[in-house]
């Protein structure tokens, strides 16, 4: 169950996530900033009742997902979007969209990222990666914050697919539908929506 797939490297998962399963589908014309601006990423938030690494909550962009959705939303693309209440489920699911040659995004936990130095793992569940195969009992992933593709064994990505804490991932898959045609009227059109969201988020936050 290995496919084609072009890995591209980006400043923040969510964003590259977004620009890669978009370019499986044929919107070549998308790239990282178009993706965090029509996803109307930009975003503060202060949650002190929400502890990670001992310490608030605090994020300069929208909740996990959102970029995604909004992205999607706004160029009329529709969205598969599941989530699993059993590990066994998750990979059925999972082998069957790659056996269709259907890269999906998965959620992910970042402490059991075995391929991430070890300085970098910490307790978040909120990080976004790619998996395009699989090659015997390893999963071929395209991490957009890394430079170049990886692998992470079945167990690998069933431990970080099923992280336990805060934003708990609980196996989430997504991905864009195929059958989408974007036009250049249709990003001038989700650009200027992602800017409007964007204003009236911060007036909202100013209030």
């Amino acid at each position: 169950m290995k496919h084609e797939f072009n890995h591209l490297q980006a400043a923040h998962c969510e964003n590259g996530v977004t620009t890669n399963l978009l370019r499986t589908i044929g919107v070549d014309k998308i790239t990282e900033p178009l993706s965090f601006g029509i996803g109307s990423g930009l975003f503060f938030v202060y949650v002190p009742f929400l502890k990670i690494n001992k310490g608030p909550a605090i994020a300069f962009r929208t909740m996990p997902g959102l970029i995604f959705k909004r992205t999607c939303n706004s160029l009329n693309i529709p969205v598969v979007r599941k989530k699993f209440s059993s590990k066994e489920s998750a990979k059925k699911y999972l082998d069957e969209c790659l056996q269709e040659g259907q890269p999906v995004g998965c959620q992910v936990g970042v402490y059991y990222l075995t391929y991430f130095p070890k300085e970098y793992r910490f307790h978040f569940n909120a990080h976004n990666l790619v998996v395009y195969g699989r090659e015997d009992d390893n999963y071929l992933i395209s991490d957009p914050i890394m430079e170049k593709v990886t692998t992470l064994s079945r167990y690998e990505l069933e431990r970080v697919r099923f992280a336990k804490g805060a934003l708990a991932p609980r196996g989430q898959i997504y991905y864009p539908k195929k059958d989408a045609i974007v036009t250049d009227d249709t990003i001038r059109a989700a650009i200027k929506h992602g800017i409007k969201k964007s204003v009236n988020d911060t007036v909202v936050l100013i209030r």
